[in-house]
């Protein structure tokens, strides 16, 4: 009795165009409904995914940061406070989802990571607390001697005044270095000397280089 009802109703629909008109229609826009949903879903996991490795750019930021702020806190008698940063001890720089390498820069004013997720580009940038200069102590030396005829050190203190110079460092600091981040990153705490009168008086600068 039951397998003649289905029959029957079968063939109603069978005989009924537009009732199977109508099944079909319900029929796709129950397939549509799931595609899209399950489209949805998965650009939800995609952006949590994102978020996820944006948030991992972000803090390998902040860390590097904190290890600049350490050197540039620290104060060793008879020395000068220095690290190396190591950013391969991160898995996300050895097996990331980033798109490309992380491209790392640093200038006297911010360090800057850079890379790409989900086809966008993604920057994780820190300021920094204390006076950076992207080169190492030779280099400075060297810039300063060929613009104020002296090293800067306590043996050859700078016959210039104190606004001249940070002036000066703030623009030799400005452009950035790019930095490998495969290699280990030096942060070192120099000083400079100026000499006034018959005082003599530094202060601190943090060098980063490789």
């Amino acid at each position: 009795m039951i397998f003649r009802v289905r029959g029957h109703l079968l063939r109603e629909i069978l005989e009924d165009e537009s009732a199977w008109a109508d099944f079909l229609i319900s029929k796709a826009a129950l397939i549509l409904a799931s595609a899209v949903l399950f489209a949805a879903l998965f650009q939800l996991g995609a952006g949590f995914g994102s978020l996820e490795a944006g948030e991992g750019l972000d803090a390998v930021a902040r860390d590097f940061k904190a290890a600049v702020d350490e050197v540039g806190a620290g104060s060793f008698q008879g020395e000068s406070p220095e690290a190396l940063y190591h950013f391969e001890g991160f898995d996300r720089f050895q097996a990331s989802p980033f798109e490309r390498e992380v491209d790392a820069y640093v200038s006297g004013e911010y360090f800057w990571l850079e890379t790409e997720i989900d086809g966008k580009t993604v920057r994780a940038i820190k300021p920094f607390a204390f006076r950076v200069l992207p080169f190492n102590e030779t280099a400075l030396r060297e810039k300063l001697l060929d613009r104020f005829g002296a090293e800067g050190s306590g043996e050859d203190p700078l016959p210039a005044d104190y606004s001249e110079i940070t002036k000066y460092l703030s623009a030799a600091g400005a452009g950035e270095k790019e930095l490998d981040v495969a290699k280990a990153v030096s942060i070192k705490k120099e000083f400079i000397y100026v000499k006034e009168g018959e005082e003599v008086s530094g202060f601190a600068c943090i060098l980063i280089y490789q």
